[in-house]
């Protein structure tokens, strides 16, 4: 009987030991949840602040911001250049485009979208003779 217990205890320390071990990794990935929350937050405001820079208060004579200045305006060119690459590439020729014209297009001598009149419903007689059970 004893041994049963000693087995007991040792399964509820394990057990317990376990539920410890994952609600410790739970507060650890929510915590490392909230920093990446955070640093992406961060992030996105040095971007703004940064661009904000770059258009508004940018200044050709400061020697440490003008070098990377420079660089973004290359590569924004080479952003334009391959944009237009790949619009020339996904452009279609004048000549394949088919003209579409009204020919062949009939009016309605009344308006599709009145209401038109209800067909009666089928009696009971008809609807046994009927090829299929409804």
């Amino acid at each position: 009987m004893e041994f049963l217990k000693t087995v007991g205890r040792a399964v509820e320390n394990a057990a317990s030991y376990l539920g410890e071990k994952n609600r410790r990794a739970a507060a650890l990935n929510r915590i490392r949840a909230v920093i990446r929350c955070e640093e992406k937050a961060a992030q996105k405001e040095y971007l703004a602040l940064g661009r904000y820079y770059y258009n508004n208060l940018r200044d050709k004579n400061n020697a440490v911001t003008e070098p990377h200045c420079a660089q973004l305006e290359e590569i924004d060119k080479r952003l334009n250049a391959a944009v237009a690459q790949l619009e020339k590439f996904y452009a279609k020729p004048e000549e394949e485009c088919e003209e579409v014209t009204l020919e062949g297009v009939e009016s309605f001598d009344q308006d599709p979208t009145l209401p038109q009149e209800e067909t009666p419903a089928a009696t009971a007689e008809e609807e046994e003779k009927l090829p299929f059970e409804g």
